[in-house]
């Protein structure tokens, strides 16, 4: 459809024209917005991951920021994580963590000492 027609229906059309699904994706982002991401899409469906997802690279380096090696819990309970999923995201910045070596009194290159 060619883009001046486009714009002159969508300028005509109502809530009243907009199926009930797509709804309160048009009062959330305005028609004009969802126009284009049909335009894009073209009938595809599509994955929209959960915003906590998307932010997760931004909240890791945050995490990342803060983290003193003392603070841990504190974190997990600010960025709603367990202290497991904390150590996990700090775990190359921590030189102080151990290996699961230090557990078994062993050098994993050596056999003899394990």
């Amino acid at each position: 459809m060619k883009k001046e027609l486009m714009e002159e229906l969508a300028a005509e059309t109502t809530m009243e024209d907009i199926a009930d699904s797509c709804k309160p994706l048009v009062e959330m982002i305005g028609l004009g917005n969802v126009i284009k991401l049909s335009q894009y899409f073209m009938g595809d469906k599509i994955y929209l991951p959960k915003a906590e997802r998307i932010l997760s690279p931004a909240r890791n380096r945050r995490i990342r920021r803060e983290y003193n090696g003392e603070n841990t819990k504190e974190l997990a309970q600010d960025y709603d994580l367990t202290t497991n999923q904390i150590l996990q995201i700090v775990r190359d910045l921590d030189p102080q963590q151990t290996s699961i070596f230090d557990f078994i009194g062993g050098d994993a290159k050596d056999p003899e000492n394990n």
